[in-house]
């Protein structure tokens, strides 16, 4: 059965709404939830507004802003994004649900509402009332673009020596060496991962990049990018491996294993 869906629910907006706006725009962030099951050209356009910072409609080319975020939600469980689109996706980040959701539980009444079972809410996580000022305002806990423009800045200055770079090149040439990994260990993948150990440093308080940044990086940009090899298609089995034997050293191999597996291979540098 095809599946189809309205554009506009999955943008978020309405294009004869944006369009009807004196200066069309685009938020600075855009959040897209199961976007994963959105037909390809839907998915298609939201590679292009990464890639060219526009979104073409009909009678317009609308424009990003320079500080651009798109930001996808999906169940773990669901189909991968388009093979391209998940491709430019910076890093990945999997939120158990047995961890709670303290950012959506608390300051607000829904264990309230009427109709809930509140016996068991005294186990329900709950997050303390975020403090203001004065003024009732809470803007203290919002980043700023001075900290954001700082923060970018730092990342330039951070100092990666030889053996970190050593330890990152072998890290993604054992994981294109295990044998459960089918593909995803792409050129812009290292790209990001080089990106990313760089962006750490500074949140950290470092100017320089330590084995566990490296460590931290490896599960944040590559979870969503490693395909796991089918049975099938394990290279042992051109030299006679058994068919059966190969699936069940397979079963229950994810991504997240494969890294875990890779960062305990590769020696760590002192």
């Amino acid at each position: 059965m095809a599946l189809e869906l309205n554009p506009n629910a999955i943008l978020g907006f309405s294009m004869e709404t944006l369009m009807k706006s004196p200066e069309p725009q685009i938020a600075e962030i855009v959040i897209l939830q199961n976007l994963n099951i959105a037909p390809y050209d839907i998915q298609i356009q939201a590679l292009e507004l990464i890639r060219s910072r526009r979104l073409y409609t009909h009678t317009a080319v609308v424009m990003a802003p320079k500080d651009f975020c798109m930001v996808f939600i999906q169940p773990n469980d669901s189909p991968r994004l388009n093979l391209h689109l998940n491709g430019h996706i910076f890093i990945s980040h999997h939120h158990d649900p047995a961890d709670g959701f303290p950012n959506i539980e608390a300051a607000s009444s829904w264990i309230q509402e009427d109709g809930y079972d509140t016996s068991s809410s005294s186990s329900v996580v709950r997050r303390s009332v975020v403090p203001t000022d004065s003024k009732g305002s809470n803007d203290h806990n919002i980043i700023s673009e001075e900290e954001i423009r700082t923060l970018a800045r730092l990342t330039t200055t951070v100092t990666v020596t030889a053996e970190i770079k050593s330890y990152l090149q072998n890290i993604i040439t054992f994981l294109r060496q295990h044998r459960a990994v089918d593909g995803g260990i792409t050129a812009r993948a290292t790209k990001y991962f080089d990106t990313m150990i760089k962006c750490l440093a500074p949140l950290h308080g470092l100017d320089y990049v330590t084995p566990s940044l490296v460590a931290i990086a490896a599960r944040k940009v590559y979870p969503h990018r490693i395909i796991v090899t089918v049975p099938e298609r394990d290279r042992s089995l051109q030299y006679g491996s058994d068919l059966a034997a190969v699936s069940a050293v397979l079963a229950g191999v994810t991504p997240e294993s494969i890294i875990e597996d890779v960062l305990e291979e590769v020696d760590t540098p002192l």
